[in-house]
């Protein structure tokens, strides 16, 4: 039973992770500059499928982190924590680009 817990404790923090790791792609669809946004539908499209993938990755890896947390000693609890925090930017971001993503195809199709 412990086992299972301890792989889903990492399994969680792995989505933790990832999450954070796609916040420079949204980035990437968005542009550079202070105004900048995407420039065409293909840009909006990213935008939104980043952000749907980093919300769910985020939301999923802070469900499985919780659920696992108490497994291990305290230095895999700080990780927890560290990685929960972080998700949770992530997440904040994820929604971000998901409206803005929502907004910019909208603005593109229309």
């Amino acid at each position: 039973m412990a086992v299972d817990k301890i792989g889903e404790f990492k399994n969680g923090l792995k989505l933790c992770w990832g999450a954070l790791g796609l916040v420079p792609l949204g980035l990437l669809a968005i542009g550079g500059g202070p105004c900048a946004g995407p420039r065409n539908a293909a840009g909006s499209c990213i935008l939104l499928f980043g952000g749907v993938a980093g919300l769910i990755l985020a939301v999923c890896g802070i469900a499985r982190v919780v659920r696992g947390i108490r497994v291990g000693g305290s230095a895999m609890r700080w990780v927890g924590a560290m990685s929960v925090c972080c998700a949770g930017i992530a997440g904040f971001a994820g929604g971000f680009y998901l409206l803005m993503g929502i907004y910019s195809l909208e603005a593109f199709i229309w």
